[in-house]
């Protein structure tokens, strides 16, 4: 059985000193090294030019060997034990068998087994491609595999593990991951550098080294700190229980976050705004989504762990937000507005209502650091209100101990407030709020309004080093608003009366109705899925799609710049019970514990 290697010179040492070394199983080795010189680190140049010679090399050596099974494995792992007659048996059936990569499912393409066949293949050519968009390969591979259908995929056993298979984080030193009973290969995964790398391999090695006690204090450490939700979900896929060859869309089809509209009704006449023209009420309705919606989309969902509440409308003038906050407190659910609430009008019941029911962030629309320069934009808002309902949510805080709602001031960059972005990021960090400073819309939705002036400091207030959204897409070659797009699948949003919208800047029409044929039916429906080749760039946009009407959308097109298989990995997002547990009990105390519990075990 022949064991494939691609390497580069910054992983030279982990070959010859951990990976080569380790190995217990006579593989016939072929050891293929990258021309690519420099550090490797994630996502640099010769980081990308080595993945791009890692799929060369694998296309390669299936033609060479079809109809055989090989082990792929970069070098930054480590074996226990013999490993063969496991690959063989976790390869019955299948083309391919990964290790986990992580809670969400997530295959792991540094370490796995390989049937050479032609949808192995296909499917390697496809993934190169994506690595010559892209430079990087895992997250194409995931989706494209699935999207494929035809290729039968597995999971290794959790003792084939790497850093982020229970808890998906970038290593950094101190860290903890679960290390699975009787491990038999460890891969220094989620680890920037060769450094880091190293360190983490001689730290498995020395747990595993000093046997159960070690192992059982390190974990605990883990599950004080992190929950255990993530290593149960992890260890479920590994043994086979979570689905292993499910559709591209299926993954998507029960999401932990969604995006629904508590409010299309504001008080405000912003300048560029849709709501403030009237387009948003002609087009999706004007009103508020009741308690009871809520309470039974809550219900049918319990997949649903996040729920982001504003973008069209002022959350709190909704009627029955107090019931909604207290209610997804009660089913461990956590509320978000980060889109942005203008919070002019706010009941003082209602602002203690967050911070008792943990609101996990609100975003403040703030733009300006004065009342004549803030309603310049924010027609018939009120500074002062905004600045005094802050103070009150910040007593409340204080009053009950708590960090939430973390606050943000969002502050739209603009000709006219440009010279107050000082004056606003320093109230902002007076009032404990984080400061984002936000490229304006630059037409989005209307014509352009107060066009910036001192694009300079625009420039280098962003951290972008761009002015405007013309010259960001000039920079980065995509629209600023393109990530819009990735809530079609990762966030979907939905109005307040139910209408399945999928993105943030759709007004044009609909995918369903969630409350009357529920979110799974809507998210799979034909027309969605449509919709969602017209933003891969694998269909022409047509009537009745929202899509050929948004201007995301034709810049993509222009510039060729759709959205990509490998930018739609699913962020790591608690479920409902390990919410239960970061709301009830107190996690400085819970890690206190842990660390205690681990040093004396580990002497």
């Amino acid at each position: 059985m022949k064991l494939l290697t691609a390497y580069s010179q910054s992983h030279e040492r982990l070959k010859d000193e951990w990976f080569l070394p380790s190995l217990r199983d006579d593989f016939e080795l072929i050891l293929e090294r990258s021309p690519a010189k420099g550090e490797g680190r994630y996502r640099d140049q010769d980081w990308s030019e080595g993945v791009l010679f890692k799929s060369d090399t694998l296309i390669r050596t299936i033609r060479e060997n079809f109809g055989q099974i090989f082990v792929y494995s970069d070098v930054d792992v480590q074996f226990f034990g013999p490993v063969k007659d496991r690959l063989l048996a976790a390869m019955e059936g299948k083309d391919i068998v990964c290790q986990c990569d992580d809670p969400q499912g997530n295959l792991c393409t540094g370490f796995f087994a390989v049937r050479a066949n032609e949808a192995t293949l296909r499917l390697w050519t496809e993934v190169r491609k994506a690595v010559l968009r892209q430079g990087r390969d895992q997250h194409a591979f995931n989706l494209i595999i699935r999207l494929m259908g035809n290729v039968r995929f597995g999971y290794l056993p959790a003792s084939f593990f790497g850093t982020g298979t229970f808890h998906p984080r970038v290593w950094k030193p101190g860290g903890k991951f679960v290390i699975p009973n009787a491990p038999l290969m460890y891969h220094a995964n989620w680890a920037v550098g060769t450094a880091h790398k190293t360190m983490l391999l001689a730290y498995v090695r020395s747990i595993v080294g000093r046997g159960y006690s070690a192992r059982w204090a390190n974990n605990l450490t883990f599950y004080l700190h992190h929950g255990f939700s993530g290593p149960l979900r992890a260890a479920a896929y590994c043994r086979g229980e979570k689905g292993t060859t499910v559709k591209a869309e299926d993954r998507f089809a029960h999401p932990r976050s969604v995006s629904l509209d508590a409010s299309t009704a504001c008080q405000l006449k912003c300048r560029s705004c849709p709501t403030a023209n009237g387009i948003i009420a002609k087009r999706v309705g004007s009103g508020f989504l009741t308690f009871d919606h809520f309470r039974r989309f809550i219900e049918e969902n319990p997949s649903v762990s996040t729920v982001e509440l504003s973008n069209w409308g002022e959350i709190f003038l909704n009627p029955q937000l107090k019931e909604i906050l207290r209610y997804a407190y009660k089913k461990n659910v956590l509320l978000t507005a980060d889109n942005g609430a203008n919070l002019n009008r706010a009941k003082e019941d209602v602002l203690e209502a967050l911070v008792r029911y943990k609101f996990r962030r609100l975003s403040c629309s703030i733009d300006g650091a004065s009342q004549k320069t803030y309603s310049i934009y924010r027609v018939k808002g009120n500074f002062d209100n905004v600045i005094a309902n802050i103070r009150t949510l910040n007593a409340f805080k204080k009053k009950y101990n708590s960090p939430y709602p973390l606050l943000q001031w969002q502050y739209v960059a603009f000709g006219h407030n440009e010279h107050e972005i000082g004056n606003a990021r320093s109230m902002a960090e007076e009032l404990g709020m984080k400061f984002y400073l936000k490229l304006n819309w630059d037409g989005l939705y209307t014509t352009a309004f107060s066009p910036v002036k001192d694009q300079y400091l625009i420039r280098r207030e962003t951290g972008l080093g761009v002015a405007d959204r013309k010259e960001y897409e000039e920079k980065f070659g995509r629209h600023f608003a393109g990530p819009t797009c990735h809530q079609l699948w990762i966030a979907p949003r939905i109005n307040f009366d139910g209408k399945l919208l999928g993105c943030s800047i759709n007004h044009w029409g609909n995918y369903g109705n969630v409350f009357e044929h529920g979110l799974s039916a809507c998210l799979t429906r034909e027309k969605m899925e449509y919709a969602k080749q017209v933003v891969l760039g694998w269909r022409e946009a047509k009537e009745g799609i929202p899509c050929a009407y948004c201007k995301v959308y034709r810049s993509m097109k222009e510039r060729d710049a759709f959205v990509r298989p490998e930018d739609l990995a699913i962020p790591y997002i608690e479920g409902r019970q390990m919410n239960f547990l970061r709301n009830r009990f107190s996690y400085p105390l819970l890690i206190t514990f842990g660390k205690a519990v681990a040093a004396l075990f580990s002497k």
